[in-house]
């Protein structure tokens, strides 16, 4: 096994191996536990369990992110929260629907925005049938409130629906360490709105795939080796950019018609829910 995981690393310094098939090889010699990364969930409970079955999940030896926005829209977000606050290794970015899952549970607040545009009507209903006491409640919330805005890790880098102009990687670094607390406008999470709501890095990369090149102005990629895996915008498929380190994957979950996409960070494969009927 030595002498495979030298040979692999001999070829890819060669530069005769492209990236993504060195990291399936080393996926596959090194017998390493997987990273899984699930697009926007939406309260869809049997649509992840039923990707994470697929794909073979084990929660003793896989981690496994998210790109947010686990409530709202579907019928079983309480079920959602809680089935990923049990795992023993489940990393998290906020995403925008979030925000109103934290200040609903900590607080209790529902803004009409929220319950009759947003699906969290939805929520409050599951959250209601679940019987959660106050003290639970105030656990789910708290733990909604420690998710950082962004993640950076040795290959990865994480966020709800991208990078806006104004950051580079070392700013992208430094937020992914501040501990972050509450989400309240006008405080300085505020400014790190973009993160959970801002789509040009996406689309630039999606213009670049389509048409071999951007508009004048548009978000250029950023410079990192790592991958950066975003959600908040839904597709027909997992899109991938390697001009862009980029790969998106909310399918849609939330949407009636769309599925939820599991994918293996290192090898890119990827499993599918059924679909939203």
């Amino acid at each position: 096994m030595a002498g495979q995981g030298l040979a692999i690393t001999a070829a890819a310094g060669s530069g005769n191996m492209p990236r993504f098939f060195m990291r399936f090889l080393y996926a596959i010699f090194t017998d390493v536990a997987r990273n899984l990364i699930v697009g926007d969930i939406h309260g869809q409970y049997s649509m992840l369990m039923k990707a994470l079955d697929r794909a073979g999940f084990d929660p003793d030896s896989d981690v496994l992110y998210t790109t947010g926005d686990i409530a709202d829209k579907g019928p079983d977000s309480a079920a959602v929260v809680a089935f990923l606050h049990s795992l023993p290794d489940c990393r998290m970015v906020m995403g925008n629907h979030d925000v109103w899952l934290e200040n609903y549970l900590l607080t209790g607040r529902a803004p009409p925005i929220w319950l009759n545009e947003n699906g969290g009507s939805a929520t409050v209903r599951s959250f209601g049938k679940m019987g959660l006491t106050d003290t639970a409640r105030a656990i789910f919330g708290r733990w909604i409130a420690s998710i950082p805005f962004c993640r950076v890790e040795e290959r990865y880098i994480i966020v709800h629906a991208g990078i806006s102009d104004r950051y580079d990687i070392d700013d992208i670094e430094a937020i992914a360490k501040l501990k972050r607390g509450r989400y309240e406008t006008g405080s300085w999470f505020s400014d790190k709105k973009d993160f959970i709501w801002d789509r040009t890095y996406i689309t630039a990369a999606i213009e670049y795939e389509e048409k071999g090149k951007t508009a004048k102005g548009a978000r250029q990629p950023l410079e990192t080796e790592r991958t950066i895996f975003v959600g908040h915008t839904p597709l027909k498929a997992p899109f991938s950019s390697e001009r862009y380190h980029l790969r998106a994957v909310d399918t849609g979950a939330g949407h009636p018609g769309g599925y939820l996409t599991l994918m293996d960070m290192d090898t890119g494969e990827w499993w599918k829910s059924q679909r939203w009927v």
